[in-house]
């Protein structure tokens, strides 16, 4: 008999041993910060990633929007039509002008550079904007019109601005690509020169 009494009572206290491990277990609070930065680091990464490329872009566009405001003062004022033999001024040479006052972080973009020069006679005449992206690619032909003294120029340069972050480029991406279109446009008359 006292054999059986030493088995039952072996066998409750493992079963009380148990339960205490379990509970101990559960009311233990090491390693919770762990886990619950396991569960927010991915979302959290995300959004931080998000605003850095983002931020980028912005960046990007307003520096573009700086180059083509400068490098459109060319057209308006005549530079380009008195530039000196043997160099002409060009689609090619404005794209490099660009380039020049962008610098630096546009040469990212460089081969993805799209470039429009229209002349209207009046502003009346402008014909509105068609979409940049068709199927998932661009489609923007180049056009070099500066036009004459006092006509209408518009200038439309847009970037192909790449995104990085898969996430990012599924959500903000404009091409098959994922890259983010961004423009840039002045709208001036040319000046009496």
């Amino acid at each position: 008999m006292p054999r059986l009494r030493s088995l039952l009572r072996n066998r409750k206290t493992s079963a009380n041993a148990e339960k205490r491990s379990l509970r101990g277990f559960l009311a233990d609070i090491r390693g919770v910060t762990a886990i619950e930065f396991a569960f927010i680091a991915p979302p959290l990464f995300l959004i931080v990633l998000a605003t850095l490329e983002l931020g980028m872009v912005f960046l990007a566009e307003v520096v573009l929007e700086g180059a083509v405001a400068q490098v459109s003062r060319e057209i308006r004022t005549g530079q380009v039509f008195y530039s000196p033999a043997g160099d002409e001024y060009d689609l090619a040479k404005f794209k490099e002008r660009i380039l020049e006052e962008g610098a630096g972080l546009l040469n990212i973009v460089q081969n993805d550079m799209y470039i429009t020069v229209h002349e209207y006679p009046t502003f009346g005449d402008i014909k509105p904007p068609k979409p940049m992206v068709k199927d998932g690619k661009v489609d923007i032909p180049p056009v070099w019109e500066p036009g004459e003294r006092n006509s209408i120029v518009v200038v439309k340069v847009a970037c192909a601005w790449p995104l990085i972050t898969t996430k990012i480029a599924n959500i903000f991406g404009d091409t098959d690509a994922g890259e983010k279109m961004i423009l840039a446009t002045e709208i001036f008359k040319n000046e009496p020169f």
